[in-house]
């Protein structure tokens, strides 16, 4: 279950803090501290700390940091959560803020 959502009286209810916009396009992954696993994801909408994206890496777990490059924004981001499918796996991730020099 999305930790966003809570289910009351059979309807989810969306307890998101930010509006989320829907988004489309390719977003490379590569895990930190592992320069040999890159993986492409499908961009499924962003907000303003954060995106959500839809890729077949199984091994990514809740907690993990990626690098990600997007067309507004690239850094590090951190693993949320994850929803598996037989079809897909959806992941939601935190964008790490970067500190000023």
């Amino acid at each position: 279950m999305n930790p966003a959502r809570q289910r009351q009286n059979g309807l989810w209810e969306d307890r998101r803090s930010e509006a989320r916009l829907k988004a489309s396009g390719s977003v490379p992954l590569r895990l930190t501290g592992d320069e040999n696993l890159i993986f492409e994801a499908r961009l499924l909408d962003v907000s303003a700390s954060g995106f959500r994206a839809r890729h077949a890496n199984s091994a990514l777990r809740s907690g993990q940091e990626v690098e990600f490059s997007l067309p507004s924004v690239q850094g590090l981001a951190k693993v949320v959560w994850n929803r598996t499918t037989p079809e897909f796996i959806e992941s939601g991730f935190f964008i790490i803020p970067v500190d000023p020099l």
